[in-house]
């Protein structure tokens, strides 16, 4: 979540209080309606009961049939980030700048749909499920609150369940927060369940087990069901507007492709739309013919709600009220594009325009569908149908050119968030491969057999068979050298191995391939602290955070280093650094006070070690809050202290030791002894250290 935020009765409370009123004028003669955006990622159009899918959705349908639903609706790229920016911008990915994990965030300053609807009197709120759209992107523009609370830090792209939560959980948060909202609001709630990898909870696991994506797409179904059902018992249903769609869909095997983000086919571009329309429409059970895409979301909302759309705001999509009323339009099309096989293995980008019945994709092979007549995309007619391709390959070169180029000026996202997607099933980078020529690149499609071995061994090394993945890449890595993703791959697999020395040769090829790639010298750091090798690691950790500053875990790291080669102040500023950005970071706050108490600022780090709420409080902190009290002259508070940590840890020598020494130091010689003598029977060479300290010379 926005990092100063937390979900609370009490931060409730005063989210309602700060809504702004309601602007007549600005909304209409009628009460304004309330706007709910459901966004269920990586959902195929095809797998939803209304679009004939196979899979029981009655919660979808149910809207569908109070209200309208799209035949056939393209997203701008099979990828999450960048095709929510879409959705909440009405812009092609060029215009708003985040085309794929490379881009920087959206622009600081973006016209969204929270911004416009809060402007005009809305409250806004969004839940997402994923670290996939952590506000890192920047899409929490406009949004009064942005639930987001994960913690990539710690999420340490192994753990799935770090990076993901389950609809249940989303939805619960949501419905907390519904509670307590007043309208009108603008609510988006993010769902994530059918992504990869799928898992389905009981009774969906069992029931489609031959199919466990469509369980994922039941599961959530079930669970949008609890939330159409709060807005009917709240009374609020029926003048809401409420939108469904999704992100992008999800191949199945199909083309090969055995998830999303490389291709542009049908299976990952086509999505579904449902539009639950306010009463006062009229609105229900209509099929829209027309075909339309995620950037014609915004527009399409603004025109229900009867806001004006003003030219400057830059929406490149098109309302569809009239479209949603009966009024067909004919002359729609479908963009998409995908940098993602260009800016993670150095192969072709590819772009894809749908205009009636015929799709083209462009590529160094280029392919041409009549998807009336080859809805599989199996059948590629540009070489019988040459002129027609070039006819929508000019039209779609039009589109490129004409959308407005995005000067972002964000920092990049933080590189080790982009490492933990990987959990997510993702080979993400945070920084394009250089490649020679933009003109010779590989078509992705020539290239597959090679993503699905990347794919198979990164898969193998997220269920933690670390050895069987370095093995499918290594085989990956002589036959494809030029690749640096699979290089740093076999590194970091090798990091968690405890194979130092095998790690760093790997990263250092994978840094000659691809020498901008941070994370590439934030696990070389890491392999050569772990070689004992403290001072190279520093000087590489320094050059990162100097070149990206958003680089956290790079700067808990460093700080990390200085505590442990005896430079507490250092580690000091690099904490500090980290709480200016962040300002609820548990980990940092907790280590600025440690470090400011090995720094002998006590007073300071006392203080520091006060922010933490007492559940945070861990055996370290409570030593080290010891320590401070300890030369503080408040001796029976350390003691106390101590006391705490050694609950918490019996077998904390150290903290026993201190103990002994704050008992000593109060005149309870006894009671040293006696923490003194326990410590002898559990570790003796620690006693032996300080026998001269409390056993009488007699007794020597």
């Amino acid at each position: 979540m926005k990092r100063s935020e937390k979900l609370s009765g009490t931060y409730l409370l005063l989210w309602v209080l700060v809504v702004p009123p309601v602007s007549v004028t600005a909304l209409g003669a009628e009460d304004p309606s309330n706007v709910v955006l459901i966004t269920i990622d990586t959902l195929r159009a095809d797998y939803v009961g209304i679009y004939g899918g196979p899979v029981e959705t009655p919660v979808l349908d149910g809207l569908a049939r109070d209200g309208v639903h799209f035949r056939t609706v393209y997203c701008q790229v099979p990828l999450t980030p960048p095709s929510h920016a879409s959705i909440l911008t009405g812009t092609r990915p060029a215009t708003h700048g985040l085309r794929d994990f490379t881009s920087g965030p959206l622009a600081p300053g973006s016209v969204t749909m929270a911004r416009i609807l809060r402007d005009n009197g809305y409250g806004t709120a969004a839940f997402v499920s994923a670290l996939v759209l952590d506000s890192v992107w920047a899409l929490d523009q406009g949004f009064d609150l942005y639930y987001d609370d994960f913690d990539e830090i710690e999420a340490d792209g192994g753990n799935p369940g770090n990076v993901q939560r389950r609809a249940e959980d989303t939805i619960d948060r949501v419905l907390d927060w519904q509670e307590g909202s007043s309208k009108p609001f603008f609510l988006w709630v993010h769902l994530f369940d059918p992504h990869h990898d799928y898992d389905a909870p009981e009774p969906f696991g069992t029931r489609y087990r031959s199919d466990p994506y469509g369980g994922e797409v039941a599961y959530v179904d079930e669970q949008v069901g609890r939330l159409v059902t709060a807005l009917k018992e709240a009374g609020v249903y029926e003048d809401s507007v409420i939108i469904a769609t999704s992100d992008h869909g999800e191949s199945l095997g199909e083309h090969g492709e055995p998830n999303h983000g490389l291709f542009l086919y049908e299976t990952t571009t086509r999505i579904p739309l449902i539009v639950k329309m306010p009463a006062r429409y009229d609105v229900k059970g209509r099929e829209v013919a027309t075909l339309v895409q995620s950037i014609d979301i915004l527009p399409s909302l603004l025109q229900i709600l009867r806001i004006p759309i003003k030219r400057e705001w830059g929406i490149e999509g098109r309302g569809r009220l009239a479209a949603i009323l009966g009024k067909e339009d004919r002359r729609g099309h479908g963009y998409a594009e995908s940098l993602y096989a260009r800016n993670t293995f150095g192969w072709s980008p590819l772009f894809a325009l749908r205009e009636g019945r015929y799709k083209f994709i462009e590529a160094p092979r280029p392919e041409l569908y009549d998807l009336d007549q080859d809805p599989g995309e199996e059948k590629n007619l540009y070489s019988a149908q040459n002129a027609l391709g070039e006819q929508l390959r000019s039209r779609l070169a039009h589109l490129k050119t004409s959308s407005r180029t995005s000067t972002q000026t964000g920092s990049k996202a933080d590189p080790k968030t982009i490492e933990s997607l990987s959990a997510l099933g993702y080979v993400a980078v945070s920084q394009p491969v250089p490649v020679q020529s933009e003109e010779s690149l590989a078509d992705p499609k020539d290239k597959l057999p090679v993503y699905q071995e990347i794919v198979r061994g990164l898969t193998a090394a997220e269920s933690g068979r670390l050895d069987l993945s370095n093995r499918i890449l290594v085989g990956v890595a002589e036959a494809n050298p030029e690749l640096f993703i699979v290089h740093y791959s076999i590194g970091t697999n090798f990091l968690k191995l405890g194979r130092f020395a095998e790690a760093l040769d790997a990263l250092d090829r994978a840094k000659v391939l691809n020498p901008d790639f941070e994370s590439i010298d934030f696990n070389r750091a890491l392999a050569l602290a772990s070689l004992n090798k403290p001072a190279e690691a520093i000087d590489i950790l320094r050059s990162v955070v100097q070149k990206n500053s958003s680089f956290q875990a790079a700067h808990h790291r460093l700080a990390s280093l200085y505590r442990r080669t005896g430079k507490p102040a250092l580690a000091v500023q690099e904490y500090r650094s980290i709480l200016q950005k962040r300002p609820d970071d548990f980990l940092a706050t907790k280590l600025l006070g440690i470090s400011l108490i090995d720094a002998r600022e006590y007073a300071a780090g006392l203080d520091q070690l006060g922010r933490l709420e007492s559940a945070q409080e861990d055996a370290l902190t409570r030593n080290y809050r010891g320590i401070a009290l300890a030369n503080l002259g408040r001796l029976s508070e350390a003691s106390e202290s101590y006391r705490a940590a050694l609950e918490l840890k019996p077998d904390y020598h150290q903290a026993r030791l201190n103990l002994a020494f704050a008992l000593l130091r109060n005149g309870d010689r006894e009671g040293a002894r006696k923490e003194y003598d326990a410590l002898c029977e559990t570790n003796k060479p620690l006693c032996e250290q300080y026998r001269d300290r409390f056993v009488a010379r007699d007794q020597n």
